[in-house]
């Protein structure tokens, strides 16, 4: 199967925000995204976060913030 530039419906990593919303970012999007974001902080193990100098606890600290 060859992908094409437009073809997503393969794509390990879903488009953040969608195509169709790219035209219109909003205060919404963008807290979404961050949240989106602190979820996948949270995921990471140890090792990963040394790689990236951030403890545990700040790890913790940030997936917990709401705003």
């Amino acid at each position: 199967m060859q992908i094409t530039h437009n073809d997503t419906s393969d794509a390990f990593f879903p488009h953040f925000p969608p195509e169709v919303l790219v035209r219109a970012p909003s205060r919404l999007l963008a807290w979404l995204d961050r949240q989106r974001q602190r979820a996948a902080l949270a995921l990471l193990d140890d090792r990963l976060l040394d790689d990236i100098g951030v403890t545990r606890g700040e790890a913790a600290a940030e997936s917990r913030r709401w705003d």
